[in-house]
């Protein structure tokens, strides 16, 4: 679909704290990175672009993901980048929904499976809702304890600057540069939403969690 929110779900991370894929790790009834996907998909983005590494067979989705009426919705896209860092998968995200004429670009990660749709239909209907200005903002971003956090949404116009970011540097970079502060940002007070999964620690805490 062209012209909606198109989501980036950065599923390309070397897991080196892990040592295994993390994204594959069983959670409750899915797995770390099927229930991020399925928030995703649950929530008012009108595509998702899954970007993962070419050795990723995408097994941790399960079949359900691939079932006609919801692989409509999303779109697996190879980043031959990724060991570069954070950046490049972005970027590979970024130039392929720009194919799709977006008006808006969310940047999701696969490894926060506790995160509530809600908080992004919250920042959908909000950055929808500055459409029609003359001057949009550029960007619409959740934050936690004062610190910005994906979910973000991007306005086009930001583009060119997330296509310049390299290394392991993260869309929060752009935060920096003053040509891009024209945003907002939305204070939410839950941690769990934004918890993300990037240790053996982290897991057998939210495994137990899940248990209890």
């Amino acid at each position: 679909m062209k012209g909606g929110i198109i989501a980036i779900l950065l599923a390309a991370g070397k897991s080196s704290r892990m040592g295994i894929n993390k994204l594959a790790l069983p959670l409750g009834e899915a797995t770390i990175g099927a229930s991020a996907l399925q928030k995703a998909l649950n929530s008012n983005l009108d595509h998702i672009l899954v970007v993962h590494r070419e050795s990723d067979s995408l097994k941790w989705m399960g079949n359900e993901f691939f079932q006609p009426n919801v692989k409509n919705q999303w779109t697996a896209v190879i980043c031959e980048e990724a060991d570069l860092g954070q950046a490049h998968s972005l970027s590979c995200g970024l130039r392929f929904a720009i194919k799709m004429k977006p008006k808006g670009v969310m940047v999701l990660l696969a490894d926060q499976p506790y995160l509530a749709e809600a908080i992004i239909n919250d920042l959908i209907s909000q950055y929808e809702s500055q459409l029609p200005s003359d001057h949009p903002i550029s960007f619409i971003a959740s934050r936690l304890q004062e610190i910005p956090r994906p979910p973000i949404l991007f306005s086009p116009k930001t583009f060119p600057e997330i296509l310049k970011l390299k290394g392991d540097e993260g869309a929060r970079q752009l935060f920096r540069n003053q040509s891009v502060l024209d945003g907002i940002f939305v204070d939410y007070e839950n941690s769990q939403d934004f918890f993300d999964i990037d240790t053996k620690d982290d897991y057998q805490r939210v495994k137990g969690e899940v248990k209890s």
